[in-house]
């Protein structure tokens, strides 16, 4: 499969194909949008929202949450507002998210079978133990999660699509 996407990446430069995606660093709506990483959301989630390229920062991990104040999507909202201008952050969960029903109990003997030692094991059991804990916060509640500045200097919403 990757072979395949590499031959169709390079037909796309070949063809200038990415010329009509140009666009700058800064976000044209100064929006920051945390979402989930599912596919089913890959098109529809600008869809919907009215997004082109070059319109948010687009932000998706699984669950569309922020863990904690050093994790990936903080640190990504932290680059958004502070450096790329955003002044207004969405978060915007889905129903049947698989994130939410995550369990390490749940993939522990693939992880085995596939030869994952077990201090790698008890590291991810921590992690994964702290992603149950907060994906069942509310969406309306993940903002509480972000960075203050961005509360009182922009807005911050959620909202879920089902």
């Amino acid at each position: 499969m990757i072979d395949q996407i590499l031959d169709f990446n390079k037909d796309f430069v070949a063809r200038k194909g990415y010329e009509k995606y140009l666009t700058d660093k800064y976000p044209d709506k100064k929006l920051a949008v945390l979402s989930c990483m599912d596919t089913r959301l890959t098109e529809l989630l600008p869809a919907a929202l009215g997004l082109k390229n070059g319109d948010a920062k687009i932000i998706k991990n699984a669950g569309g949450l922020v863990i904690s104040a050093f994790d990936s999507a903080m640190r990504s909202l932290i680059v958004a507002i502070y450096e790329l201008g955003v002044e207004e952050i969405m978060v915007v969960a889905h129903s049947h998210c698989g994130a939410c029903h995550m369990s390490f109990d749940h993939f522990h003997h693939q992880m085995i079978e596939r030869g994952v030692t077990d201090e790698t094991l008890d590291t991810i059991a921590s992690l994964v133990g702290g992603i149950q804990g907060h994906a069942r916060i509310r969406p309306q509640d993940r903002c509480d999660h972000q960075d203050p500045s961005a509360r009182s200097e922009g807005h911050c919403g959620s909202w879920v699509h089902y």
